[in-house]
């Protein structure tokens, strides 16, 4: 079974390798979403207080109006730590137009599988995850120019598997008209 899984692991890894030696730089990288820690020798790409933190990158404030919004979420720990998981789900992404009203939700419509499941982190270690918004409403219609707030939240747990999603941050966005 271990060598199974060891198979598994390597070809995906070749796979990977693979299409980065294909990527010529000039396009954007296809964001995926991962539920494993990504190690690094550096501090974290972001600072926070306390065991547990997170930031959201929107790659800029201005963005053109009907271009994709690439986000990405860091969940990281400062000292060992377990997060704790009731779903599937890891995190979510509400942006909301500039009256505060909920404009577009990642989690709508989607399906969480009801699972008890933990992430082990060590400090310096954070989970990734990254996501696309074509600008649309959770209707599907286009959003028009203006000011935006995207809000992303961690979906983890204390250890009792309670008091979810208290963590998260904000970013603000402005869609101009090209």
């Amino acid at each position: 079974m271990r060598r199974c899984l060891l198979l598994l692991v390597v070809g995906g890894l070749a796979i990977i390798l693979a299409a980065a030696a294909c990527n010529d730089g000039g396009e954007k990288p296809s964001p995926t979403s991962t539920a494993v820690a990504t190690p690094t020798p550096a501090e974290p790409p972001f600072t926070f207080e306390g065991p547990v933190g997170i930031d959201l990158n929107t790659y800029g404030v201005f963005h053109n109006q009907g271009e994709e919004i690439h986000f990405t979420i860091f969940v990281g720990v400062s000292e060992p730590m377990t997060l704790y998981y009731r779903t599937t789900q890891r995190y979510d992404i509400v942006v909301t137009d500039s009256e505060d009203k909920e404009v577009w939700r990642w989690s709508k419509d989607k399906a969480f599988g009801e699972v008890l499941e933990q992430v082990d982190l060590e400090p310096n270690e954070w989970l990734t995850f990254d996501e696309l918004w074509a600008q649309r409403d959770n209707a599907g219609q286009p959003v028009p120019a203006g000011n935006y707030r995207v809000m992303a939240t961690s979906a983890h747990c204390d250890a009792a598997h309670e008091n979810c999603g208290q963590l998260s941050a904000s970013a603000t966005l402005q869609l101009r008209t090209p």
